[in-house]
Parts: structure tokens; sequence; C-alpha cells
């Protein structure tokens, strides 16, 4: 098998829980099989004289799950193999900047996933293209349209669009004498686009989140908040338990999967409550770790096959 050049564009590596890191997963994985896998942060990229370029480490591992940074090197990357896009949101300019510098890699090279796609597709707009998957939803920088959500709603959720974890998400109850200045906030005075959502009850038992692969379903695991939350992100305390994926939740991946994979979406992760779709995921998918625990799967080495295969390299 052809060794392959794999480089994974992280957060920085302290701010990484390695248990619970996918990311860790499919880099030792990648390595494990003789593959070179080197890390670059996203201030490491440029483009000189019109090349896109990275100066990141070549990973090595002392131990399970212990990311150690070799020598710095200067990366072509139109001489790499795979370029993994794993950095947190938020997305804002300087992410978008690089989705652009990624744009000037050559088709050859399997990026997972498309710059373009993440630059153009936000995770929580994603769903607006499949409306009747969705609980009611305003996106609007208008506190004002946003509040007409509480003529049909005695709860709303108010979400910033580029931020992930949970993070900027609040919980509005119609009777809040302080929620249109609570909208005006979140609004930054009417200059930032939110998502309004009706609040749904669900959630105070969970999310399901499902790993998407090339546009099929790959593994699932329900995420509880912790009590008195409704925020089931891992990263906000919320903790994964199994779960049965159930036809409706099936029917829900089978219609956004080639929707995903047509746009060069190969690796995502869908979030579903009561069947209907809060967040399509597409920056930095997690729960990896969480479903092979709970599974005894080993999701790792599908992603890995899956780049070997579209590579040829098999």
């Amino acid at each position: 098998m052809p060794v392959l050049k794999m480089l994974f564009i992280i957060d920085p590596p302290q701010r990484l829980d390695p248990p619970t890191d996918t990311t860790l997963a499919i880099m030792q994985e990648a390595q494990s099989r003789g593959h070179r896998v080197y890390f670059a942060e996203l201030g490491g990229l440029f483009v000189d004289r019109g090349q896109p370029v990275a100066r990141g480490w070549g990973a090595s591992f002392a131990g399970p799950d212990q990311l150690a940074a070799g020598e710095v090197v200067r990366l072509d990357l139109g001489d790499v193999d795979a370029v993994f896009m794993r950095k947190d949101p938020p997305v804002d300019l300087t992410y978008l900047h690089a989705t652009e510098i990624l744009d000037l890699l050559p088709p050859r090279v399997l990026q997972v996933n498309a710059p373009g796609a993440i630059r153009q597709h936000g995770e929580k707009i994603i769903p607006l293209h499949f409306p009747d998957l969705m609980p009611e939803t305003l996106v609007s920088a208008d506190a004002e349209l946003l509040a007409s959500l509480f003529d049909t709603h005695e709860r709303i959720v108010v979400k910033v669009l580029e931020e992930c974890s949970g993070r900027g998400v609040q919980v509005i109850d119609k009777g809040d004498t302080r929620r249109e200045e609570t909208l005006r906030r979140a609004t930054a005075g009417g200059t930032r686009f939110v998502q309004g959502q009706e609040f749904l009850p669900q959630i105070e038992r969970g999310d399901i989140r499902v790993l998407m692969l090339d546009g099929e379903m790959l593994g699932h695991v329900r995420r509880v908040p912790p009590e008195g939350s409704f925020r089931s992100n891992v990263n906000a305390g919320g903790h994964c338990v199994p779960c049965d994926l159930g036809e409706e939740e099936r029917a829900v991946c089978r219609r956004i999967g080639p929707w995903l994979k047509r746009n060069g979406i190969y690796l995502a992760g869908i979030d579903i409550v009561a069947g209907k779709v809060l967040e399509v995921n597409i920056t930095s998918p997690s729960c990896l770790r969480e479903i092979n625990t709970l599974y005894g799967t080993c999701l790792e080495r599908d992603i890995v096959d899956f780049v070997e295969k579209k590579l040829g390299a098999d």
C-alpha cells in the first residue's frame, strides 16, 4: 500500500482533551498503518508565490493519545494526499480565509471536508435546506422579528450562528420581561444574524448525534445534558449513553446524506431531537471515542479505510 501524506489542521494541542478527541484517534489510526501524519494550526497556513503551504509538525505519539510534535516542517500542500480540517469554530474571518487558502490545493488532494462547503454552509444553516426536518426557525438580525416566535411558542432558543459546543446559546421565555433586551444583545443591536428557534422540551432528555461518513451513517449516540441544563454537548458537561436509532432518525440521515456527499462533506455529525434536525456539524464532528467506548467499535478504522479507498491506496 502506498504511504500517504496526511495533514490535520487542529486547535492548539494543549486545548485538546486526548481521551475524548476524535482527531487524535484518526491521526493515530493513520500513523499505525504507516502513513506520514502531520499537524498544523490555522495560523500555520500561508500562500507563497501562489502556492499553498503549511508550517507544522510531524506527529508522533509517546503513548496512547499523547500527541508529540516532531521537527517543524514546511509542507507544500500540493504534495500532500489528504487534508483534514479539524479546527473548532468560531468560523470567523481567519477561519474563512484559511478555507480560501485550501481552495488553492489541486483536485487530487482529498479534503475532509471541502473548504468551499465549510465556507458556504454554516452548521446551523444547513438544516434550512430541509425545512420540513427542522423546528420552527427564524434567522435574522432583527430582534423584533425574532420576538414574533413568541406568537406561537412559550419558549425559544437563540443561537449564535458561528459558534459551537453550546456556546452563544440561550433560552428565552415568553414571560421574561427582559426578552426584548436579550434579543437586542444577541443580535448586537441589529448587526449580527442569529438563529431563533422553537424550544423542543425533549432536549432536556438529550439529543442524538449521528456521525456520517461519505453520506452514510457511521455511528450514533445520545448526548444527555447535565441536570437543569439543555446543552447536551460533551464540552458543556453532557455525557453520552447508548441508544437505538429509530426509523425517524434513519429517515433524516437518508435525506441529508446525499446532500452531504454531493457537497464534498465526507465527515459530519447530525444532531437530532424528536425527529428534528438542530445542527449539522461539518467543521470538527466529535463523539467518535464515546461511540467506540459504548458500542465496542473502532470508527477511526472506517474513516482511514475511506481515505485509502478514495485515494486508491487500498
